[in-house]
């Protein structure tokens, strides 16, 4: 088999072989790290930092340690790490780099050890991670306090319960509990390892580091399967975006009922696309011996190559999209050049541990999926997206998505901005997004009329139902509404526009007041509701004088809305709520843009990052009180 390099491909080399160069920076040999604070390594030689980095030495490194970025720790001394629960005791037979690593262990279900930085640790801009051996124990956990338990962000990371060896674990942003993080200012980082029921639990610690994050976001879609409704609708609306993804799929099971075949295969191959590795077998692979997984893995991958596939076949994905053990990963690292696994977190772009790259469930939207997005937007991350096959359907169970959600998932990134990149794209090296291409960086405050006033309608009734049809035109939407229970509104288009039909929600009744954006057309409202109610709409005139500048503080009860607001370089959100029913905010561009901010059932107490840029509004629907503080990221 003979395969062409690609441009792409050969500058991507160059890249990485800069990277690398630019990665080795050196610290002054004497005193205490810059970094970390620890003393120097009595070991080291030959012009090593105080952390026992040198360009002799890295020869001496043991994956998963690496020599590239900045060492944060190498545990070679132990006194700046406290055990919290469990104990820690040094493991020189476990070294990856230096003379020792780290047991973090417990006779219990948690084990964890922490590490202070008095002086503060700036993790502005920066990628960190860790090598781990995963003897006994579910997931890793690591928190980032910065510098208060209230602002901080967590990584946690799910271990196959077969895998029990070493592997590089990349700190990607999953939670954002309370307040915004300072990451300039990380005053502790803790490691938490989750054993089995009752324990106990073990793992295995080193080579903490830091390595420079990307300049954007990114997000890989991959539609596992190769199903025909990612070719007839997926590739479509990717195309529409000049965007690329992956299909991990079996040989196998190519062109057989309800999927893709080979020349369909190839016509996305030719888009740019990625046909990746995804094995099959009768058994799980995890049970099978060392040289029956290396054959199926190998055939794979072969097959793929010999289809026309030589990049896609590349990266490999895993059975059953979460089988992998020791074994597994051994030979993914000698076979392929990257591998992807569940893993419900995002990572680092690119992952320093290639071969283990998390993915998440698409469909889970509202459970996670969402808040990854904004928190590799935030952060400069990398997200993982399983796509199931696509059904055009309101209501989908089990395995599948509903085209209106994979629409929404296509929104909201490109909404939030990621760069939508390809296994390939990871491996051959990110092309850094040019950041003077967005008209968003380029928009100035306006001056004068913003927007100019539409039309106003009003409705009422005592049942639930359908209004006549109305006109509108491109603007902002108020609606003003009363009702005596229940009061859902959903504005349906006719032959306009609308990013999110859902106007008003109100579980108790009372008065209120909504906003949305809408696009010049034709509508109707549809009502549900079990008492009287009114609805009056109006399309105001928008103005530079009414624009609201962050920071500002805003409260309510039941339904109201915050703006128009000028933001810049988006918002940071302290949102609260003390009611038991629905709690929904949305963001609204003057664009049209939309972003779904909070959507929970319940008290909330946390804080969000909005995708701002320009003029907004901010809509709250609300079972009780509510209150929203917002501070411009700018």
């Amino acid at each position: 088999m003979r395969e062409t390099i690609s441009r792409r491909r050969a500058l991507a080399t160059l890249g990485v072989t800069s990277a690398a160069l630019a990665g080795c920076t050196e610290y002054l040999p004497d005193e205490t790290s810059e970094i970390t604070g620890e003393e120097p390594n009595e070991n080291t030689t030959n012009g090593s930092d105080s952390n026992g980095e040198s360009a002799t030495e890295s020869n001496d490194v043991k994956w998963p340690a690496i020599d590239t970025g900045e060492v944060l720790s190498d545990f070679e001394n132990l006194d700046r790490w406290e055990a919290r629960t469990g104990h820690i005791e040094a493991a020189p037979d476990e070294a990856r780099t230096g003379s020792q690593a780290v047991v973090l262990e417990s006779d219990d279900e948690t084990a964890e050890m922490r590490h202070f930085f008095p002086e503060g640790l700036d993790l502005e801009g920066w990628d960190t991670s860790v090598a781990i051996k995963a003897e006994e124990v579910s997931r890793v956990v690591v928190e980032f306090i910065a510098p208060t338990r209230d602002q901080r962000l967590t990584t946690v990371r799910p271990i196959p319960d077969e895998f029990d060896g070493w592997f590089r674990l990349d700190c990607g942003y999953e939670h954002k509990p309370e307040g915004e993080p300072v990451l300039s200012d990380v005053s502790q980082l803790n490691i938490v390892a989750v054993g089995p029921e009752g324990g106990p639990t073990r793992i295995v610690v080193d080579d903490l580091r830091r390595t420079e994050a990307v300049d954007n976001g990114k997000a890989i879609l991959a539609f596992y399967g190769g199903h025909d409704s990612h070719y007839e609708i997926a590739a479509e609306l990717l195309e529409e975006r000049g965007w690329a993804g992956a299909v991990p799929v079996d040989p196998g099971r190519v062109g057989g009922e309800g999927r893709m075949d080979f020349p369909e295969l190839r016509q996305l191959r030719d888009r740019g696309w990625d046909v990746c590795s995804y094995p099959r077998s009768e058994r799980d692979i995890t049970e099978q011996p060392e040289d029956r997984q290396r054959t199926v893995i190998g055939t794979a991958r072969n097959s793929l190559a010999d289809h026309g596939f030589p990049d896609g076949a590349r990266h490999f994905f895993a059975p059953d999209w979460r089988r992998m053990d020791d074994t597994t990963h051994t030979i993914v690292r000698e076979l392929h050049e990257s591998g992807f696994l569940f893993g419900s977190c995002p990572t680092g772009a690119p992952p320093t541990g290639m071969h283990m790259t998390p993915v998440i469930w698409g469909p889970a939207l509202r459970n996670g999926v969402r808040r990854h997005i904004n928190l590799c937007d935030q952060y400069r991350q990398l997200t993982v997206i399983r796509i199931p096959p696509i059904l055009d359907e309101e209501d989908v169970e089990g395995d599948a998505m509903s085209l209106g959600d994979f629409e929404h998932l296509l929104d909201h990134i490109e909404h939030r901005g990621l760069d939508v990149i390809t296994p390939s794209d990871l491996v051959d090296g990110i092309e850094e997004s040019n950041d003077n291409d967005g008209e968003a960086e380029n928009e100035s405050r306006p001056d004068g009329q913003i927007l100019e006033g539409g039309h106003t309608h009003r409705f009422e009734g005592t049942v639930s139902g359908e209004t006549e049809t109305f006109d509108l035109a491109e603007g902002i939407l108020t609606a003003s509404h009363e009702s005596d229970g229940e009061f859902i509104v959903e504005l349906q288009a006719i032959d306009g526009e609308v990013p999110n039909e859902r106007l008003v929600t109100s579980t108790d009744g009372d008065s209120g007041e909504s906003i949305l954006v809408v696009s010049d057309g034709t509508y109707k409202l549809e009502v549900d509701t079990d008492g009287p109610w009114s609805v009056s709409l109006e399309q105001p005139e928008v103005h530079s004088d009414d624009l609201e500048d962050p920071p500002l503080e805003a409260s309510g009860e039941g339904s109201g809305f915050i703006g128009p607001l000028w933001a810049e370089g988006g918002l940071s959100l302290d949102v609260t709520h003390d009611g038991e029913g629905p709690f929904i905010v949305d963001g609204y561009g003057v664009d049209g843009s939309w972003e779904q901010l909070v959507d929970q059932t319940g008290p909330f107490d946390n804080s969000r990052s909005y995708a701002a840029n320009g003029v907004c509004w901010i809509n709250v629907e609300a079972d009780g009180n509510w209150s929203i503080e917002a501070i411009s990221n700018d």
